[in-house]
C-alpha cells in the first residue's frame, strides 16, 4: 500500500478532527488509534473526546501535540487503524476527514485504514 503521507523523524504534529452532529446528541465520543510496524503493534492511544450536541457548524477537536520517534530503527512504513466510538447507536453523525465511527453495537459507519512513513529527511 502506498503511504498516505510521510513524517520526518522527531517532528511534532497535532491531529485535528472535524465533524458535524446533525440529529441527536453524540454522548461519550471516544477516539482509539493503533499503529503497527511490520505486523507488530508499536503504539496505541485511547482518549475521551466528549459529548456533542447537534449544530449547523462543524466541530473541530484538537488533540494534544505529539512527536514522531527518531532513530534508524523507527524509520520505515507504518499502518494505522483509527476508531471513533459513541455510547448511543441512534445518533446521526457526519464525519469529515476522520477514519472510523463505531457505536456500542460495533456497527461501523465509516472506516479508513491508512499507512504512513517515517523518514530521516523530508522527500
Amino acid at each position: 500500500m502506498v503511504p498516505w503521507f510521510t513524517l520526518k523523524e522527531g517532528s511534532k504534529y497535532t491531529l485535528v478532527f472535524t465533524f458535524r452532529v446533525t440529529n441527536n446528541i453524540v454522548s461519550g465520543l471516544r477516539y482509539s488509534n493503533t499503529v503497527w510496524k511490520t505486523g507488530i503493534k508499536v503504539y496505541s492511544r485511547k482518549q475521551m473526546l466528549g459529548t456533542f450536541s447537534p449544530q449547523a457548524e462543524p466541530y473541530n477537536h484538537v488533540m494534544f501535540e505529539e512527536s514522531t520517534p527518531s532513530g534508524m530503527l523507527v524509520r520505515g512504513s507504518y499502518s494505522v487503524k483509527s476508531k471513533f466510538f459513541s455510547h448511543a447507536s441512534y445518533n446521526s453523525f457526519c464525519v469529515v476527514n476522520v477514519f472510523q465511527f463505531v457505536d456500542d453495537d460495533n456497527k461501523c459507519y465509516l472506516e479508513n485504514n491508512y499507512t504512513f512513513d517515517i523518514r530521516k529527511n523530508w522527500l
